[in-house]
């Protein structure tokens, strides 16, 4: 199979009111960024999916890899381009469970597929690390 598009919608549920939130692309941009009233946020995006040995690669602009596999940053804060900002934060959703047959399915539709994330982090500020989704990917 030739290089998919896939497009995907990040929700960001009830993240805190006036914090800047964006998708961070490959260079460390933000992209997309905006600030918070407290209500949800949704970012749409999409990744290339690739098959390989171990099944689907997802890949393109905002597609990042490390030792555990390939993700997406949500920024907030200064790393969303609010240098008055008391946040320098990163939420990283990792793809590794994103159904490949679903996916397949998706980008052949061209309808996105959907992951929700909370907005808000134990301290009250916006989401960092490894996020974990509220609800599998749909």
């Amino acid at each position: 199979m030739p290089a998919a598009r896939l497009p995907l919608r990040i929700v960001i549920r009830s993240p805190p009111r006036g914090v800047r939130f964006s998708l961070q692309d490959k260079a460390g941009a933000p992209v997309d960024a905006v600030t918070s009233l407290g209500a949800d946020l949704a970012f749409a995006l999409w990744i290339t999916l690739t098959e390989a040995a171990a099944g689907l690669r997802p890949g393109g602009p905002f597609v990042r890899s490390d030792a555990r596999g390939r993700f997406i940053y949500i920024a907030s804060g200064t790393l969303a381009g609010d240098a008055t900002s008391c946040w320098t934060r990163r939420a990283k959703i990792y793809l590794g469970d994103l159904p490949d047959e679903m996916a397949r399915a998706a980008a052949k539709a061209g309808r996105p597929l959907e992951a929700v994330i909370a907005g808000a982090a134990r301290d009250g500020g916006p989401p960092a690390a490894t996020v974990p989704l509220i609800q599998p990917w749909r």
